[in-house]
């Protein structure tokens, strides 16, 4: 309870930037992530021979690009 507080207090502090969850994840040989940037979802599939180090990696990269689109 006590870091959601903190958190909570922080976001309210900033009120300036955008929110962003990012999440990887493998599957036997299915590798894939998702983003939640504001209200926008994101998803993206990569090689099966991924690891979830390097999907999560990408997925950062790919989803910051994506995001330069997204209006607040």
């Amino acid at each position: 309870m006590f870091f959601k507080q903190k958190l909570a207090e922080y976001k309210d502090s900033k009120q300036t930037g955008i929110e962003i969850y990012t999440d990887g994840s493998k599957d036997k040989n299915k590798v894939a992530a998702a983003a939640v940037i504001n209200k926008d979802v994101f998803s993206a599939r990569f090689p099966d021979e991924a690891t979830i180090f390097s999907d999560e990696a990408k997925a950062l990269r790919a989803f910051r690009d994506a995001s330069s689109f997204v209006k607040d």
